[in-house]
């Protein structure tokens, strides 16, 4: 009778700790995706922000040639109606 007693309890004890050890696990492994999460999150903000950049120098030469352009036919204006 003794022997089954025992055997009950620790049976409950390595559950017991089975189910701790596994929580504990979750826990971690949960972490760890979100810390991956976050990193990767961050990575695709630090592209957007190059991409941002990109598009306003990109923007500032379109103006800066939209503006020679301009200046450039009211040039060639002048000289013809200067002939």
């Amino acid at each position: 009778m003794e022997a089954e007693v025992i055997i009950t309890v620790c049976g409950l004890a390595v559950s017991v700790a089975t189910f701790f050890i596994g929580r504990l696990t979750s826990a971690r492994n949960g972490g760890q995706e979100y810390g991956v999460m976050l990193t990767e999150i961050g990575y695709i903000k630090s592209g957007v922000d190059d991409m941002k950049k990109k598009m306003e120098q990109s923007d500032r030469r379109y103006i800066d040639l939209s503006e020679r352009v301009t200046s450039l036919e009211e040039a060639v204006k002048i000289y013809h109606h200067g002939e």
